[in-house]
């Protein structure tokens, strides 16, 4: 039976056109390195392989040698040029800082604002950027930053909040999710509920908050006097948001964790 170093070159290279050759996240553990550190033939084979790929794409040709400096200038060239389009460009993927993307081509990924996917949707800050103390066990969202006029600006993938969009519809039920006014207010009191936590978003991640300084007179809810006060307030606000969509006792979201 032959193996895979008994191949001829060009079924190799039609295999390693297999390996994701224009996206280096994965190195030093990407398949053009591991297949060129089984035997020297495989090594020229890749050598050759990554050789073709510059002079095609990046119109470079390497000099002829024996030495990893082709595969060095294949990963050098990929953070230089969109992995899309193949133009020239050092600009990295809104939702993948990890990628070289031009802004032509990441404006075809779909995404939207934390903004617009709260009032357009419904979705709480808590909906979206999970986990978190309402949904300890959802997983995250795709999510990035970008500065745009001086500030940094969240966005977030459209068809993941879309995903949880009707997640979080189907919990709620027909009657509430098509109820405009009822998710303005839930959205204002999963505001609420954030306000009293010991933890508060910071582009997209939750961090610890720092102790809440109360000055002596300041005019403060009652409720945000201490901590067990707050405490107490997450704990039972909570309860009403896990009551409203069903998910209360056995169910997946049964945990409380405020720390």
């Amino acid at each position: 039976m032959p193996t895979l170093d008994t191949l001829p070159p060009e079924i190799l290279f039609s295999i390693l056109s297999f390996s994701s050759p224009f996206n280096p996240t994965i190195a030093p553990r990407h398949p053009l390195y591991t297949i060129a550190a089984t035997n020297h033939y495989l090594r020229s084979i890749v050598e050759e392989y990554a050789k073709g790929l510059l002079k095609q794409h990046a119109h470079f040709t390497p000099k002829n040698t024996s030495s990893l400096i082709h595969r060095r200038q294949w990963l050098k060239w990929l953070s230089t040029i969109c992995w899309f389009c193949r133009k020239p460009s050092v600009r990295k993927a809104i939702l993948d800082p990890a990628t070289t993307c031009c802004m032509k081509c990441d404006r075809k990924f779909p995404k939207m604002t934390m903004t617009n996917a709260s009032t357009k949707h419904g979705l709480s800050k808590l909906d979206l950027f999970t986990p978190n103390p309402l949904h300890p066990n959802l997983p995250s969202l795709t999510v990035g930053v970008y500065m745009c006029m001086g500030s940094h600006t969240v966005m977030l993938s459209e068809p993941d909040v879309l995903a949880r969009k009707k997640y979080i519809y189907d919990l709620l039920g027909t009657a509430q999710s098509s109820d405009p006014a009822y998710l303005k207010r839930r959205v204002s009191a999963h505001e609420r509920i954030i306000k009293h936590m010991d933890r508060r978003l910071n582009l997209g991640q939750w961090v610890r908050r720092r102790p809440l300084a109360i000055v002596e007179g300041e005019a403060i809810a009652k409720s945000m006097r201490t901590e067990e006060s707050r405490e107490k307030y997450v704990v039972e606000g909570l309860e009403r948001e896990w009551a409203a969509m069903g998910i209360r006792g056995g169910s997946e979201e049964s945990a409380i964790e405020l720390d």
